[in-house]
């Protein structure tokens, strides 16, 4: 009875610890009390049409924040799809020696149906009051996409993404 209580105690011991080492990584976005994160996007055939104006194909679209898990909403608005990008973690943020900006990148991944689009977003986090790191603003500064860097000019950042005569990217 000795020993089968002393063994019971221990398991409860070890799976205690465990579960108290096994952490839920949380997503924790950047506080901030403004921010200008837009991206748009044109989708063009191969010919050159708009294909955000053909319903069928808008309805296929799903935008996915890889920090956040979650998915993003979007509109279309001038033959653009508009969204914001997802924001990065605080903890993944890169801070400069006074504390007063920081630069951090998110992930994101537009899907088209069965085709996807990857965007790595660039974005700059200023301080209101350094060092504090809460309230501040974030910009949007640059979307890689393919390789190839779009950076920010007036409020959001403006690229196409090209489809071929088959609806591949």
């Amino acid at each position: 009875m000795k020993y089968s209580l002393l063994g019971i105690s221990v398991i409860a011991l070890i799976s205690a610890l465990l579960l108290s080492s096994c952490s839920k990584e949380e997503y924790v976005p950047v506080p901030v009390s403004s921010k200008s994160c837009n991206i748009e996007v044109e989708c063009v055939g191969a010919s050159g049409e708009n294909l955000l104006a053909d319903k069928s194909f808008t309805d296929k679209i799903k935008i996915e924040g890889e920090n956040s898990h979650t998915n993003i909403k979007f509109t279309v608005n001038n033959n653009r799809l508009c969204f914001e990008a997802d924001l990065p973690d605080q903890d993944d943020m890169k801070w400069a020696k006074d504390r007063s900006e920081a630069t951090g990148i998110s992930n994101m991944t537009v899907r088209f149906g069965k085709q996807k689009a990857s965007l790595k977003c660039f974005l700059k986090y200023i301080a209101n009051r350094p060092p504090a790191t809460v309230g501040g603003s974030i910009t949007l500064e640059e979307v890689e996409y393919k390789g190839m860097t779009h950076k920010r000019t007036g409020g959001s950042v403006t690229f196409r993404i090209q489809f071929n005569r088959d609806g591949k990217l």
